[in-house]
């Protein structure tokens, strides 16, 4: 009964801190623009799922459950997906860095791989790029590993 009430103590200690942390992330994110606070409303889904789920398996461990095979297919599962989205997270990192360091605003005009338009809109995967006659959506990773001119910045 002792271990019944120790895993529901860690569990909740795990999940108020979850909440709590959830709650100064989305504090913190009023002080920011539109932007910025879109970083922190994904930094507080991950943290939250993160810490819930540790929370669990501390839990289940603290139950007498054996976690560590869960854990050990967790760290390759972990792996072969990073390796499987290795795009896919280059172009959210490179999003989270455009959107701090405000390479690009909307209405500004650029000249990326080629393509020269007009930015309307900004998001964490790709910026939409308008051209005369075409919409263009180039993904943030090149604007870390290409030539970024900015021909006319936003007034």
């Amino acid at each position: 009964m002792n271990n019944i009430g120790s895993a529901i103590f860690i569990f909740s200690a795990f999940f108020g801190a979850a909440v709590l942390v959830d709650r100064v992330l989305r504090k913190v994110a009023t002080h920011f623009d539109a932007n910025s606070s879109e970083v922190f409303r994904i930094i507080s889904n991950s943290q939250r799922a993160i810490l819930i789920f540790i929370g669990a398996v501390l839990a289940l461990d603290k139950l007498g459950f054996d976690v560590s095979a869960l854990v050990a297919g967790l760290g390759l599962t972990g792996f072969a997906m990073g390796l499987a989205l290795k795009d896919a997270i280059s172009n959210l990192v490179a999003g989270v860095l455009t959107v701090l360091y405000k390479t690009v605003e909307l209405e500004d005009v650029i000249e990326i791989t080629g393509t020269q338009g007009t930015v309307i809109d900004i998001n964490l995967r790709y910026v939409t790029v308008k051209t005369e006659d075409k919409v263009h959506l180039i993904p943030n990773s090149l604007f870390l590993s290409n030539k970024l001119s900015i021909i006319e910045k936003k007034a």
